[in-house]
């Protein structure tokens, strides 16, 4: 395990070397809601990645001011013209559970693993379909057999006057950790606008309402981005 761990700082270092762009930002967000689902309270959600030729890395992370809920996420992506493909490893910890990175079996394990793509019809037209299948980790039904959670999106992106807005779509196709069959459980709006601070700084600012119809939930989320 050292070992490999070692292994995959030194490609981490490497690549970050030869990146075209290094970025890190954070998120203040009132609430984390995540495809529909109330995943945590008032959070500060940072991230940092890199850039290299189309080919995206990076860490994301969202821990409570609260409580001790945490969530540190791997990801993956790869863009060709209009399509994006996705790898994602998803770990969450909760304030009931120990904290065990490390530990990997399958049915104690905070460690979801995601793949998923997604398509841009044109830029004339930027309406965007997406799909994502869990296929390891702590992913299961009642009865034991594996859950293969779906996640199926469309978006639809536009502006008003200085307010970028995004319009959104989700459901899953059958049980899963979204819902006990075929739901619709995302539908959302969002903002978000520059405010001008000084000449040279702008504070980009976001609010998302969102519904979960199967779930039978509203929720308002308000954000900065540093």
């Amino acid at each position: 395990m050292k070992k490999n761990i070692v292994l995959i700082a030194i490609l981490f270092c490497t690549a970050f070397a030869q990146a075209q762009e290094v970025f890190v930002n954070a998120d203040f967000v009132s609430s984390y809601i995540w495809r529909g689902i109330d995943s945590g309270n008032a959070s500060v959600q940072p991230s940092l990645g890199l850039n290299w030729k189309g080919l995206t890395v990076y860490a994301w992370g969202s821990t409570e001011f609260r409580e001790k809920n945490n969530e540190i996420d791997l990801s993956l992506e790869y863009e060709y013209k209009n399509l994006t493909l996705y790898a994602n490893n998803y770990f969450t910890q909760t304030e009931d559970e120990p904290f065990k990175y490390f530990n990997y079996n399958s049915h104690s394990t905070g460690h979801t693993f995601e793949v998923g793509a997604g398509y841009m019809l044109s830029e004339k037209f930027p309406l965007s379909v997406s799909w994502y299948t869990t296929f390891a980790g702590n992913d299961y039904r009642e009865n034991g057999k594996r859950a293969w959670s779906s996640y199926c999106e469309l978006s639809y992106p536009f502006s008003v006057k200085d307010v970028d807005l995004s319009i959104e779509a989700g459901f899953t196709p059958w049980e899963s950790m979204y819902s006990d069959k075929f739901n619709v459980v995302n539908v959302g709006l969002s903002a978000t606008k520059e405010i001008k601070i000084t000449s040279g700084f702008s504070l980009p600012v976001f609010g998302k309402l969102i519904a979960n119809p199967y779930e039978e939930q509203v929720y308002f989320v308000f954000g900065i981005t540093l």
